[in-house]
C-alpha cells in the first residue's frame, strides 16, 4: 500500500468534495466581475471580463488532474466529477498505485486553489477550530466558512466537518469561560445561520449597564463570560425579529387602510 488508512480517508473526503467544488467553481466562473479599470488620460474604462478567469483556471486544473489520474488507472473520463467518482469507486486499487501520494497531494492543492477562487466576495465567518487529530495531536487551525454553510473545510489538513456539531460542543465547553470581545465574536458568529456577532455589541451593553467584565488580561483587555454575552445576543435577536414583525404588520395595515380608502373614493365617485 502506498497510502495509509488515514491518508486514504483524506483522499476519499477530497474526492467526495469534488462535485460541490466544481459546482461552486463554474458558478464563480460565470459571475460578472465588478468594476472597471480606468485607462489612459481620457478617463475611459475597460469593459469587465465576462468571467472570473481565476475560477475558470482552477476548475480547468482540477479537471486535468482528475481525468489524468483516471487515465493512469486505465479508465477514460473527460469530466472531473465523473473522474472523481471512478477514483472513489476504485479507491482500493488507487491506494496500491505508486502515484497515489502524488494524486492525493495534487488534488488537495487543487481543491485549496478552488476554494480560494470561489466566494471571494462572500463574507466568511469563523466556524471553529479544526478538531481533526493526527497521532493524538489536534490540528487546531482556525477555520472560516461562507455564510449559510453548515460544513467547513480545513485548509491545513483538508478535513471537512459539521460546523453545527462543533459549535454545540464548543458552547457547552466555553459557556462558563471568559473571553475578550474579539474572542467572543469568533465563538458566537454562526455561519450555519449566517449570523456574525459584532464586537461593538459588547461595548454597547457595557455602556447600558447590561454587561460588565469579569476580569482582565495581562495586557489590560477586559474579558466577559461567554454564556452571559450569548444570552444577551440571543435576546437581542429575538427582540429585533419582533420589531421587524411589528413594522411589517403596521406597514401591511397602513396599505390595507389606504386601499380601503381608495376603494371608498371610487365607489363615491
Amino acid at each position: 500500500m502506498h497510502l495509509c488508512a488515514r491518508c486514504t480517508e483524506g483522499l476519499e473526503t477530497d474526492l467526495e468534495a469534488v462535485e460541490s467544488t466544481v459546482e461552486a467553481i463554474w458558478a464563480a466562473a460565470a459571475r460578472m466581475n465588478v468594476g472597471n479599470g480606468s485607462v489612459g488620460s481620457s478617463g475611459h474604462s475597460t469593459a469587465p471580463d465576462a468571467t472570473n478567469s481565476r475560477a475558470y483556471d482552477t476548475g480547468r486544473t482540477l479537471n486535468i488532474i482528475l481525468t489524468g489520474w483516471t487515465a493512469a488507472l486505465g479508465r477514460k473520463q473527460v469530466h472531473a466529477v465523473k473522474a472523481a467518482g471512478v477514483l472513489l469507486a476504485q479507491i482500493r486499487e488507487v491506494r496500491e498505485q505508486d502515484w497515489a501520494p502524488t494524486l492525493k497531494q495534487e488534488l488537495r492543492e487543487a481543491l485549496q486553489d478552488c476554494d480560494r477562487a470561489t466566494d471571494r466576495n462572500a463574507p466568511r465567518i469563523f466556524a471553529g477550530i479544526c478538531p481533526t487529530e493526527d497521532d493524538g495531536q489536534e490540528c487546531g487551525t482556525p477555520v472560516y466558512t461562507p455564510e449559510g454553510k453548515t460544513h467547513a473545510r480545513c485548509q491545513t489538513c483538508g478535513s471537512t466537518w459539521d460546523v453545527t456539531e462543533w459549535r454545540g460542543r464548543a458552547f457547552h465547553a466555553a459557556g462558563h469561560h471568559a473571553g475578550t470581545a474579539v474572542e467572543i465574536s469568533r465563538i458566537l458568529s454562526d455561519p450555519a445561520r449566517a449570523l456574525e456577532f459584532p464586537q461593538n455589541k459588547i461595548a454597547v451593553w457595557v455602556n447600558r449597564k447590561k454587561l460588565a467584565p469579569i476580569g482582565y488580561r495581562e495586557d489590560g483587555r477586559s474579558v466577559y463570560q461567554v454564556r452571559k454575552v450569548r444570552n444577551l445576543w440571543e435576546r437581542s435577536l429575538i427582540e429585533s425579529a419582533a420589531r421587524s414583525q411589528r413594522i411589517r404588520l403596521a406597514k401591511a395595515e397602513k396599505q390595507r387602510a389606504e386601499q380601503e380608502a381608495a376603494r371608498a373614493e371610487r365607489l363615491a365617485a
